[in-house]
């Protein structure tokens, strides 16, 4: 199931972590198309309510696949791009180390920024272009189950 871009909207706004990482590789063969356990540590920090900063390291699972195996809904990465990233900007939630995306929310990047490359401005932006109201508050999206958001 696809999140709508308010949805994501949301997620940037209330992700307990928005940071950059160099990614740790591991020496292990990837199946593809499968889950994989994407391991960084942090190099910049946007966004914390305390549980993770700068040095420390997370983990979280992303969908690998090459063009033509993608899946429906669940975020994703082509297997070469997998493969050349050695940084990434993500926002996460969830108990560090241990997280999960929030939403699609996460980009290859080529070098560390001191300005994020992903934000909440971008997606209002897109949304307002799309001629969609931003009377879609945070509290409209919580007001719908999961089941739902197809109808947002």
């Amino acid at each position: 199931m696809a999140i709508p871009l308010e949805g994501r909207l949301w997620w940037r706004r209330t992700a307990p972590f928005h940071v950059q990482l160099e990614l740790e590789k591991t020496h292990d063969l990837l199946r593809v198309p499968d889950v994989t356990r994407v391991l960084g540590c942090v190099i910049r920090v946007f966004r914390t309510d305390g549980r993770l900063t700068g040095g420390d390291r997370v983990a979280f699972s992303l969908w690998v696949c090459r063009k033509g195996d993608e899946p429906t809904g669940a975020a994703f990465i082509y297997y070469d791009d997998f493969v050349r990233a050695t940084l990434m900007e993500a926002y996460l939630h969830g108990n560090p180390p241990e997280c999960e995306l929030a939403a699609y929310e996460f980009s290859v990047i080529a070098v560390p920024t001191s300005e994020p490359t992903l934000t909440v401005g971008e997606l209002e932006d897109m949304l307002a272009r799309l001629g969609k109201p931003e009377a879609r508050t945070p509290r409209a999206f919580r007001a719908k189950k999961w089941w739902q958001l197809w109808k947002i």
